[in-house]
């Protein structure tokens, strides 16, 4: 099985993605880290080089390449729903990791990560744009503020079959 996690940036899906793996026994991507090795740049730097535009279809090409793997997490970067044609290639268990916006805002504030989109945009304009597409390529929807609840209810969800 593949699980892939998508949400806001700074929502969890790297430190969530790891503690579900480790439980799991699964492999643990962060999306964003394997294509900055990929690239040999960061995507702060990609994003001034080649544009948002560019990003997005390294993004498309990086799921395109994690079709075939199995028993793996996936942490996605937070504007992989940006593509909806990614809802096809993403061919696993997609969970959206919801936090309220203000622990969104106080995490982003407090972190040395710097977030491209976020250069111009608050986190609240961010989640605007992006609420109803997290919606859209959900198939479940977990809170992640305690995260042990949250791998207890992702791996219920598993062990029921219950999302797909």
């Amino acid at each position: 099985m593949k699980i892939y996690l998508i949400g806001m940036p700074g929502c969890g899906k790297s430190t969530l993605g790891t503690k579900l793996a480790e439980k799991l026994k699964y492999e643990f991507i962060d999306m964003d880290n394997y294509i900055e090795k990929k690239a040999c740049m960061f995507i702060d730097e990609i994003f001034e080089a080649y544009g948002e535009a560019y990003f997005r279809e390294l993004e498309t090409n990086t799921l395109k390449e994690f079709i075939n793997l199995d028993n793996v997490i996936i942490s996605t970067g937070g504007g992989i729903i940006k593509n909806k044609k990614h809802k096809e290639i993403m061919n696993g268990l997609c969970i959206y990791l919801d936090v309220p916006l203000d622990v969104l805002d106080q995490r982003l504030n407090n972190s040395d990560t710097i977030r491209p989109l976020l250069q111009t945009k608050t986190v609240y304009e961010l989640y605007d744009e992006r609420k109803d597409l997290y919606d859209y390529f959900s198939d479940l929807k977990v809170s992640n503020l305690d995260i042990d609840l949250a791998i207890e209810k992702i791996c219920e969800a598993i062990k029921w079959k219950r999302f797909w």
